[in-house]
């Protein structure tokens, strides 16, 4: 676990990048340009969900583990989960780039990427503007990098991350813009240098996921970190694809399953506090992860139950910015109490209506 001083340090940060988003207009600009996706892409269809192939965030046979704490070594864990990285934006952008996909292409169709990565006098859209990352100007030095120019190294960084997990392709690589018109190859993860899958959007009747349109829509995946990110497909997961009578993982499922340390389980925490999800916790399970008179012999295991809410359909950034001052003020995660009724609700007093 990371110190106070080391969790308040990353708080602060994350606050004062979405309130650089915020006050310079970047999220309004982002959520502008989503809507004139989905309004500009497929003629009579309305992109409700994004679907993910399963194995994108999930193996279908669980991977051994010698920590289930740690998960699975990088190269062992499913796409998703391999994208997780403190730096960098290639999990949030690749998401985006399935959205984009679903907006422009039918179910079983290929995507034809031409959407460019910086804004030109041809095209309404950009990568540039779908994308709402916190870019630094950069002073001093022999070059001094803009805002706009760090937003562009931050894409074309991520996508050559992207084409490393073979999740992406350059077809005019070796040219002077190796990263136009770029292609999406299968989230499968299936892929190989020397056998590329192209991506497909799935049927509904394929293996998946289903992710609200809304979390693009409302901000949530420009704003989460990337573990957040990450777990929360984990839940969606757990709830549409259920392999127990109960909302749950194993700490040997979230691992070999999902490839995923405990660290990103423990977001559970914070993704409680945005109203993601509700979590109902296990009584006899401590803060550590530890059990109190444990027994491995019948019964159901000592997990955390986990439902989704409507949470998503919320703006992430009214949502998030308050729960993190919360956290700054008093280093607790905890949804905030703006209201008698939250108040209330959290002492289980029910006031009539």
């Amino acid at each position: 676990m990371p110190s106070r001083t080391a969790a308040a340090d990353k708080i602060k940060a994350r606050l004062d990048a979405l309130t650089a988003l915020r006050s310079g207009g970047a999220l309004n600009d982002v959520a502008s340009n989503y809507t004139q996706l989905r309004a500009f892409g497929r003629a009579g269809r309305t992109v409700k969900n994004v679907r993910l192939r399963r194995t994108y965030v999930r193996h279908d046979v669980p991977r051994p583990v010698d920590r289930e704490r740690n998960g699975l070594p990088r190269d062992e864990q499913p796409p998703a989960a391999r994208l997780i990285a403190p730096r960098g934006v290639a999990g949030r952008l690749h998401l985006i780039l399935l959205f984009a996909a679903h907006c422009q292409a039918a179910p079983g169709r290929q995507w034809p990427n031409r959407i460019p990565i910086e804004p030109d006098s041809t095209q309404r859209l950009s990568w540039m503007g779908l994308i709402g990352a916190h870019a630094r100007h950069t002073p001093g030095g022999r070059r001094v990098a803009s805002p706009r120019v760090n937003k562009a190294r931050q894409i074309n960084e991520a996508l050559k991350k992207l084409r490393d997990q073979h999740l992406l392709e350059f077809p005019n690589a070796g040219t002077s813009r190796p990263f136009q018109d770029f292609r999406l190859l299968c989230d499968s993860g299936a892929s190989t240098d020397a056998a590329p899958i192209p991506y497909k959007v799935p049927r509904a009747e394929a293996p998946g996921i289903d992710v609200p349109v809304e979390f693009f829509t409302c901000g949530w995946v420009n704003l989460l970190t990337p573990s957040e990110t990450v777990a929360y497909l984990m839940w969606l997961d757990v709830t549409q694809n259920p392999e127990h009578d109960e909302p749950y993982v194993t700490g040997v499922e979230r691992a070999g399953h999902f490839g995923l340390g405990r660290d990103a389980y423990e977001t559970h925490e914070t993704l409680e506090a945005f109203g993601l999800i509700d979590v109902d916790p296990a009584l006899l399970r401590h803060e550590d992860g530890k059990y109190t008179d444990y027994s491995a012999e019948g019964g159901s295991p000592i997990c955390h139950r986990v439902t989704l809410t409507d949470g998503v359909t919320r703006n992430a950034a009214e949502a998030i910015e308050p729960v993190l001052r919360q956290y700054a003020a008093t280093g607790r995660w905890g949804r905030p109490l703006s209201s008698l009724s939250d108040l209330a609700a959290s002492l289980g007093i029910r006031i009539p209506s």
